[in-house]
């Protein structure tokens, strides 16, 4: 099927009760949504924000949230979602005012909320304010992002903004999203873009949105069943959560999407088992979609994360010199035009891995130096090992290696220590120390991803073989 442009304001005109967004016991309709985003976008100018001008948030996702999201998009706003966790620490002020934040949108008034370096109204302040009528159309809004954090202190990352008028999404047959498809549930209810994304893209071309604020294994597939859910997104710790359960929900989803992090090769062809050939795995930076690719393909090429999308292309270098098909080196990219500004080059994605013959990237993980390259290669390979559903090499500067190592406690999982002093052996990495634990055991990000800030701090006191 050839795709088609489509927003939530033509849902909202061709079937203004349709559901958009279920959170809990919040629901609205398309009609409701829109009205709701054009109301808060004319609030924002009656405060005087300039267009293009960013605010930030820290609103649940759900109805609000959404609402809040559109108005920004659609009326040339910047929008930073941002965790309140993150915003009472000391990084959370200076992550706004490197953006220049120009107001906080919060749900609640914020009398016990940290400092913040700009004004904070609530959305119900700024529809109050909402008088006149709606804009004329200006460029699009952009979404700002915080990067996860794992490996040291979060950065805000501004996407560029479209030189043109907001104009929707073009909806696309495999991502199973329309106004003809069933819901999409989000399991992963987190502002990162790999879990915001594929919602967001839902509700755009028509979808229901169904945000799963608690997480469990039985709930998520009562959820999917109950509404009738098409699409999901799933971050690779849901995904062993639900392996290891052995729990799907009775109607087959049409697409799982999954990103985020490193799937290991064991728990997505347990995956694909449980849930059928429907996994659509993609991998991108806070500035967007780098590449995806389908179950089909991944079977095939078992480890990729696939191929560069329209527009896009990949780079891999060594000491800035590229390298070969099959040769390790430093991903970089080269977002299309729409997405970059006009001084963006080479985007350095922090990630070492190589392309094949057929253009399918392979990605190892982060690494800056050539040691760094091959820890990179050995935490790559532990993932490979039988039974394990996660993993992180640190490789601490008194050259002590520290391997964690997350496991299902199947059958199948075997004492990994001595293929991992073999593996260093032949990567000429110092004998590493093995710490053992059940999976989802280690300390995580909301989006699912090892945390390896803390992981440095638990290397200190945890035994080998710690469980």
């Amino acid at each position: 099927m050839k795709p088609y442009l489509w927003d939530p304001w033509a849902s909202a005109r061709t079937d203004p009760d349709r559901v958009a967004v279920i959170a809990d016991s919040e629901e609205s309709t398309y009609g409701d949504l829109t009205r709701r985003a054009d109301a808060l976008a004319r609030g924002l100018r009656a405060r005087g924000f300039p267009d293009g001008a960013t605010v930030s948030t820290d609103i649940p996702t759900g109805p609000a949230f959404f609402a809040l999201a559109l108005a920004a998009l659609r009326h040339g706003f910047g929008l930073f979602p941002i965790d309140r966790e993150l915003l009472g620490l000391p990084a959370g002020s200076s992550l706004l005012a490197s953006v220049a934040t120009v107001a906080h949108i919060s749900a609640e008034p914020w009398a016990d909320g940290p400092a913040l370096p700009c004004p904070v109204l609530t959305d119900t302040e700024l529809t109050a304010t909402a008088a006149g009528p709606s804009a004329s159309p200006t460029p699009a809004g952009r979404l700002v992002f915080a990067t996860s954090g794992t490996t040291g202190l979060p950065q805000a990352v501004a996407r560029a903004r479209p030189r043109r008028p907001y104009q929707g999404v073009a909806v696309v047959e495999r991502y199973g999203a329309g106004a003809g498809r069933g819901p999409h549930l989000m399991a992963n209810p987190t502002y990162h873009l790999g879990t915001l994304g594929p919602a967001l893209y839902a509700l755009q071309a028509g979808s229901t949105v169904v945000v799963q604020r608690s997480w469990s294994s039985g709930a998520f597939t009562e959820l999917a069943d109950r509404h009738r859910a098409d699409s999901v997104m799933l971050s690779p710790d849901r995904l062993t959560d639900l392996v290891e359960a052995g729990t799907a929900p009775q109607r087959r989803f049409r697409v799982v999407f999954h990103g985020g992090t490193a799937c290991p090769p064991a728990v997505k062809r347990a995956a694909i088992d449980l849930f059928g050939p429907v996994l659509h795995e993609y991998y991108g930076t806070s500035n967007g979609v780098i590449t995806e690719i389908t179950t089909a393909e991944w079977l095939a090429r078992p480890g990729s994360v696939g191929r560069p999308l329209p527009g896009i292309r990949i780079e891999i270098t060594r000491d800035d010199w590229p390298v070969p098909a099959g040769e390790t080196g430093d991903i970089g990219i080269r977002l299309r035009v729409a997405d970059r500004d006009q001084n963006d080059g080479v985007l350095r994605t922090g990630d070492v891995g190589h392309v094949d013959d057929e253009g399918y990237l392979f990605v190892l993980g982060r690494a800056e130096s050539p040691r760094q390259i091959r820890t990179a290669r050995l935490e790559h390979d532990i993932r490979l090992l039988p039974g394990v559903t996660d993993a992180a090499v640190l490789d601490g500067a008194d050259d002590a290696t520290v391997c964690f190592v997350e496991h299902g406690g199947t059958s199948a999982f075997r004492d990994p220590g001595p293929a991992i002093e073999a593996t260093a052996d032949l990567l000429e990495l110092p004998c590493p120390r093995v710490v053992l634990a059940a999976s989802g055991a280690l300390p995580r990000t909301p989006s699912g991803k090892l945390r390896r800030a803390d992981l440095t701090v638990l290397a200190r006191s945890a035994p080998d073989g710690s469980r």
